[in-house]
């Protein structure tokens, strides 16, 4: 705790933050970490930057999203894909972020951020038999992604609006993908007590670099309610996008609900996360031009994410979730289903 004090004072506010992490790390007791908690909250509100990162393991029954079944029937006539099969294997990610804050007034500031994440897959020897020759490096991607944003808040914290412009780039397989622009725009505000009430707005044009056709314009637009129920949060969000493209793949309708339920305090040492979500997305016309009929999806997927505070160390609690998801579709090449599960860490405090 001197430690940190000390480093504080000096404004080294990174190395402070070290210190108390490590006073809450080895306090002799629960008040001792409480106070080495509160003090490394204290700090890093203060310090005008933050970084994050985030690791994660998740090994999955179906790596590239395949298709329930590899066979379709045209014109009376059965066809095979031998490629489009679910591939089981592992996939790692890795990601940071860091966000400098310059304050302009008491309850306003500027933000400006650097994100970059990277994503590798581990194919088994299961999936390399179905697919010999399957190249992991061809699903490797990274995206890095620019932001600068604006944030103001009530000075009683009842409301907080944020707009944000973001640049980012994707690379798949080495090669440059696609680039993106995007402003967003959000607003909460407390309407009951432990209600709030949220609504936000989006515009994204992105740029590919692989096949122009795959460009495209999205709007989208989301609410949001939060309430505190009991020693818990449930959150229900609500959102609509259109996608304009001239690609048959791309233009469409998406309409989303997700419903939530996260434990704000441990129980029996864990705080579960659980999540529902149905997803509907119409597409503008048919995938092909013998098949005319708008493509029409529908997905539901639940996950469960377990935080376990009292294995943590120097704050960082190990997290273990599964997710399942199933997609139903009005042609059966695009029905798909799989199960994922994560290993990852998480901070507690």
């Amino acid at each position: 705790m001197i430690q940190a004090q000390t480093r504080s004072s000096k404004g080294d506010r990174a190395i402070a933050q070290y210190w108390l992490r490590r006073a809450a790390q080895i306090a002799p007791d629960e008040a001792s970490r409480a106070v080495a908690i509160r003090d490394f909250r204290h700090v890093r509100r203060i310090t005008p930057w933050r970084l994050s990162l985030d690791v994660s393991v998740a090994p999955s029954d179906n790596l590239n999203n395949a298709p329930k079944s590899n066979s379709f029937t045209f014109a009376g006539l059965p066809f095979v894909n031998p490629t489009a099969v679910p591939l089981s294997g592992v996939e790692y990610g890795i990601g940071a972020g860091y966000v400098y804050r310059v304050a302009l007034a008491e309850n306003r500031r500027l933000n400006f951020g650097v994100d970059l994440d990277v994503t590798r897959l581990r194919f088994s020897e299961d999936a390399r038999d179905k697919v010999p020759g399957v190249d992991a490096d061809d699903y490797r991607e990274e995206e890095l992604r620019l932001s600068a944003g604006y944030e103001a808040r009530a000075s009683d914290g009842r409301w907080l609006a944020l707009t944000e412009l973001s640049l980012q780039r994707t690379w798949l397989a080495g090669k440059t993908l696609s680039d993106a622009v995007r402003l967003d725009f959000s607003y909460g505000r407390a309407v009951a007590p432990g209600m709030v009430l949220g609504g936000r707005l989006g515009l994204e044009t992105e740029e590919r670099r692989d096949f122009s056709v795959l460009d495209s314009d999205t709007r989208d637009y989301g609410v949001t309610l939060s309430k505190e129920v009991g020693q818990g949060l449930l959150r229900l969000d609500l959102g609509w996008a259109d996608t304009e493209s001239d690609s048959r793949s791309v233009a469409r309708e998406t309409g989303r609900a997700v419903l939530t339920y996260a434990r704000t305090k441990p129980v029996r040492g864990m705080l579960p996360r659980l999540a529902l979500s149905y997803e509907a997305v119409d597409y503008d016309r048919g995938p092909t031009t013998f098949w005319t009929d708008p493509r029409q999806d529908r997905q539901w997927a639940v996950s469960l994410d377990v935080t376990l505070p009292d294995l943590d160390y120097y704050g960082f609690a190990p997290e273990v979730g599964v997710s399942f998801r199933d997609r139903q579709s009005n042609y059966t090449i695009y029905e798909t289903q799989g199960t994922d599960l994560r290993l990852g860490l998480r901070s507690v405090f």
